[in-house]
């Protein structure tokens, strides 16, 4: 077999799989893009989501290291305005888990099966997480609008029925996205082609996925706007308390995350909608014009780029690299904003502080600021009985 490659100033390890595409003159300028494409799968699908996902995972495990006794503790009345934050912190490290775990987990095998289950995966933390900031606004809403309905009304059974539904809700949606995503990527129940069926899946699934958000976004927003108002209207009297501040501003920051999140899913589907990008990035098709996908790499969010025939793998760079910010976002705000988080982070760094101090005076009565500022009340209460 002739080398096409053999001229060239410049060679690849992929050549090889591209011997059979003759059908060009340009195959020393298109090599370049191949190397350029594997590249930035490398770097934007791999390495830097890794590194976010994994930052990602030790700020959830940590919020919710310091929410879920937090929550034990509190009353019914309480613990109704957790709720949602709880599931919230709950679907951030069920996201960031199935992320890592599908990025550093070999699968024996890649059809339909897998792809299905790893839409599912992929999506159901995410959507279970937008219905979680659509009930945090609302709660907040109730309770500083409403109060008498929000007091009378609403009990902790009502709000874990919401968040039930909510969960359900996102696990039949993400099954529904993910039959018609997995279908472009491998035979399935239905065969969907590049020419004819991918363009209306890829309709279908962005119609799904911007309804999905503009309904939580508006409701945030719309929340928020509420607040301001009613805090201009009641002329600060009982609006312009440390814990009201405090919600609004985790309000505004929730509208920040939800936004960063809104971006990374439509700006890649978005774009996608009239793509038709072969999924075996190995083949002659998509060799001739290596050119111009360097851009489709970057924003697929849905189509399975690879460069070796027997291997394909996701590159669903932007909305991955975005997602892991979002992820990163989300619990630090909650750990900062949070007076109740705030407190027990505040605590924790003294703790470590203290224990990195260097004078001798910190460190003789060591023991007793630790116990002061790392115990429990309860602790705290026995240790002075």
């Amino acid at each position: 077999m002739t080398n096409i490659f053999e001229n060239c100033s410049y060679h690849s390890i992929y050549e090889p799989f591209l011997l059979n595409c003759t059908n060009t003159t340009e195959q020393c300028y298109l090599i370049r893009y191949v190397d350029t494409i594997q590249q930035l799968n490398f770097w934007l699908n791999t390495v830097i989501p890794i590194i976010l996902l994994s930052i990602a995972l030790i700020l959830n495990i940590y919020f919710l290291f310091i929410l879920v006794p937090e929550y034990i503790g509190m009353s019914d009345v309480v613990r109704k305005q957790y709720v949602f934050v709880l599931s919230r912190g709950v679907s951030m490290l069920t996201a960031t888990s199935a992320e890592l775990v599908i990025r550093c987990i070999p699968v024996p095998s890649i059809d339909y099966t897998f792809f299905f289950l790893f839409f599912i995966i992929d999506d159901v933390g995410f959507y279970t997480l937008l219905g979680s900031y659509v009930g945090s606004a609302v709660l907040l809403y109730l309770a500083t609008v409403r109060p008498i309905f929000y007091s009378l009304r609403i009990s902790a059974r009502t709000i874990y029925l919401f968040a039930a539904g909510n969960l359900v809700g996102s696990v039949l949606l993400s099954i529904t996205t993910a039959i018609f995503q997995a279908a472009v990527q491998a035979e399935g129940p239905f065969s969907c082609d590049v020419e004819h069926c991918q363009p209306i899946i890829n309709v279908i699934v962005y119609s799904i996925i911007a309804i999905s958000f503009i309904i939580p976004i508006f409701t945030l927003s719309f929340v928020l706007i509420t607040l301001h108002f009613h805090k201009n209207r009641m002329g600060g009297i009982g609006s312009d308390t440390s814990a009201f501040r405090s919600a609004r501003t985790r309000l505004a920051w929730t509208l920040f995350t939800f936004t960063l999140i809104s971006l990374s899913e439509a700006i890649p589907d978005f774009y996608m909608v009239g793509m038709k990008i072969d999924s075996l990035m190995g083949t002659c098709m998509n060799f001739y014009r290596a050119d111009h996908l360097v851009i489709p790499v970057i924003m697929n969010s849905f189509q399975i780029l690879a460069w070796l025939v027997t291997v394909r793998y996701s590159s669903q760079t932007t909305k991955r690299f975005s997602r892991s910010i979002a992820l990163i976002v989300d619990p630090l705000c909650g750990l900062l904003f949070d007076p109740r988080m705030r407190r027990r982070l505040l605590g924790h760094v003294s703790c470590l502080l203290i224990f990195l101090s260097p004078t001798e005076t910190v460190k003789k009565f060591q023991v007793t600021y630790v116990y002061s500022c790392c115990g429990t009340n309860e602790e705290k209460a026995g240790g002075h009985s």
